[in-house]
């Protein structure tokens, strides 16, 4: 059963990745970013990285059972969710923090299920 339930973590995650690195691209295509030059920059990094670990820690897991990489994922995400809600709020985008708000749930599902013994 546990291995099922983080075999499902692991597409989940992959999914993740693979969504935010094409939110961006949809973004920085469509001039969507408000942020100045440099900030912008070291956001991008930042999500980027977010991404990439969702997607090698599902692939790790699916491959090779290991599960850490995982955790460092889904701990960027809870990261990266709260600070992305935040920011919404204060533009009064309530539909887009809510949103923020079931990514950071499950993300702390993840967290919690794949740090079960």
């Amino acid at each position: 059963m546990k291995e099922r339930t983080i075999n499902k973590i692991a597409w989940y995650s992959i999914f993740l990745g693979s969504t935010v690195l094409a939110m961006w691209v949809f973004l920085l295509m469509n001039d969507f970013v408000s942020e100045g030059l440099k900030e912008m920059i070291f956001h991008l990094v930042s999500e980027v990285i977010m991404a990439f670990l969702c997607i090698a820690g599902g692939v790790n897991y699916i491959k090779r059972r290991k599960s850490i990489i995982l955790i460092a994922a889904h701990a960027m995400v809870v990261y990266s969710v709260l600070n992305a809600a935040g920011y919404y709020f204060e533009k009064g985008e309530t539909i887009v923090t809510a949103v923020f708000g079931i990514l950071l749930l499950l993300s702390v599902i993840c967290l919690i299920y794949l740090n079960q013994k």
